[in-house]
């Protein structure tokens, strides 16, 4: 038991109903309040009547009354207009700090309930709920998948923001940060996008036509051509990198910060900056194709994206491999740009324009593309829950990453309809 699942029986008024402070007098809850997710009280604006008398206020819940004065509530002025004191153990007197009693109420939680929770939250299940899922009825299902898929689409709105106000309203310059932060693919991705907050794309669209230039500025910008060059490939970058960075006052990232260790090589960074040079010459720095859903197949599956004949032979700078390999940016490498990137960004740029009617063909076309083929997709399909297109898809690899991996059930719809059948 924990305070957390205490604050979502309070909201949802799962205990047992007869309810009494600790001074016999009657509770009868109007309404439990709107749950806080900042300091003070845990509920704002509760409705309770207190042996016949209504009372408007907020709610402090703790599982031991004596935390009210472990935590120092009651020298916290911000707890003065706490009318309810509710707790599961312990129940004693609670002063604020004008001295005044705060009525106290012990709560019970059904055995059954109690049981239903430990069972989720205490197994080895490949999520909390997978033996009962497929029971939740469809209803439930497609509701809650179709706001988890909003959620999803919003996820980068905070770092959107971040970034506007870092690049005094640039979409270009944002987009660039987020396009290369993609091609981390989670492990390299905060490196790309430090590298991109150094690099304006300004800058960069003034050599977007010579791939070599492009080359060189992203491989001087991530730290790559800071030692000393061996291949005469790799010193033509180092010099051209240097000419540049002297012209535009660059400055370059730590070049340590890269991880190499236990990526397969196509994942290399230094292959993924290869692979994004080619990508940003042959757009000749203009992303509007990338941001075009007009078509059902989008424009960026479609192109050729090659890399120069140097990155055929070599993983790394000076480095040659043992064969050539064209290291061609594969298809799911491309879906998971699309969907985690230049979807997502185009429905908060839509969001920040007020274009509903943007925002709508965003999510039609998620609808309408084929869901894609991964491990956790196959896992829900195991488990009763299948995703007819890549909407589901999307929603489903959220609730698992964002919900299932942290127990976070009594935040989720399913999780919910799991307990409220106990």
């Amino acid at each position: 038991m924990n305070e957390e699942f205490l604050h979502y029986i309070w909201q949802h008024k799962l205990y047992k109903p007869e309810l009494f402070t600790i001074n016999g007098e009657s509770v009868e809850v109007i309404h439990p309040g709107t749950k806080n997710t900042d300091g003070g009280p845990d509920f704002f604006n509760a409705k309770i009547k207190i042996d016949g008398t209504l009372w408007a206020g907020n709610v402090e819940i703790h599982q031991n009354a004596k935390e009210w004065y472990e935590h120092q509530h009651h020298k916290d002025s911000a707890y003065d207009n706490v009318i309810l004191h509710v707790v599961e153990k312990n129940s004693s007197t609670t002063l604020n700090s004008k001295q005044r009693e705060i009525p106290v109420c012990l709560i019970e939680i059904g055995k059954e309930l109690q049981l239903k929770y430990q069972q989720l939250y205490f197994n080895e299940l490949w999520i909390p709920c997978a033996d009962v899922v497929s029971g939740i009825n469809e209803f439930t299902l497609h509701q809650w998948i179709e706001r988890l898929l909003i959620e999803k689409l919003e996820e980068k709105s905070i770092l959107i923001e971040a970034l506007l106000e870092e690049s005094k309203n640039n979409w270009d310059q944002v987009f660039f940060i987020l396009l290369c932060r993609s091609f981390g693919f989670g492990i390299n991705g905060l490196p790309f996008e430090l590298m991109a907050r150094q690099t304006p794309f300004t800058t960069l669209l003034k050599h977007a036509d010579n791939p070599f230039q492009v080359e060189a500025l992203l491989l001087g910008q991530a730290g790559f051509l800071n030692e000393a060059m061996t291949d005469h490939y790799a010193k033509e970058l180092k010099k051209e990198y240097v000419f540049l960075s002297q012209k535009y006052q660059l400055k370059a990232i730590d070049g340590h910060i890269w991880k190499f260790h236990r990526l397969r090589p196509a994942n290399f960074p230094t292959i993924r900056l290869a692979q994004l040079s080619q990508l940003i010459a042959s757009l000749k720095g203009c992303f509007d194709p990338l941001l075009n859903l007009k078509n059902t197949s989008h424009p960026l599956l479609n192109m050729q994206i090659t890399i120069s004949d140097y990155w055929k032979e070599h993983y790394r700078l000076n480095m040659r491999s043992s064969r050539s390999s064209a290291k061609t940016l594969g298809k799911q490498s491309r879906l998971r740009i699309i969907y985690n990137t230049i979807i997502p960004y185009l429905f908060i740029y839509s969001a920040k324009h007020h274009d509903e009617e943007q925002k709508e063909k965003i999510i039609d076309y998620l609808y309408q593309q084929p869901a894609e083929k991964n491990k956790t997709i196959e896992n829900w399909a195991a488990i009763g829950i299948l995703s007819k297109n890549e909407a589901q898809a999307q929603a489903l690899l959220h609730l698992k990453k964002n919900y299932c991996n942290h127990n976070k059930c009594l935040t989720c719809h399913i999780g919910h309809k799991v307990l409220c059948k106990a």
